[in-house]
């Protein structure tokens, strides 16, 4: 089983870099077809899912 290593937690508010746009995590997961990689599903939109290089925290 893999560790939970994560930048991000449901319900953080985070910014969408390509755009620049404030969202909120939905929930998080490992996606085993690209490599572990963790992905992101974002309330706002609810049929797209994100990478963890595409958000950054807000500071």
């Amino acid at each position: 089983m893999i560790e939970s290593k994560h930048l991000f937690e449901d319900g953080e508010t985070v910014r969408i870099k390509e755009t620049g746009e404030v969202v909120t995590v939905d929930h998080w997961w490992y996606a085993s077809n690209l490599g572990w990689a963790v992905q992101y599903s974002i309330v706002e939109h609810p049929s797209t899912w994100f990478a963890e290089r595409e958000l950054e925290k807000i500071s």
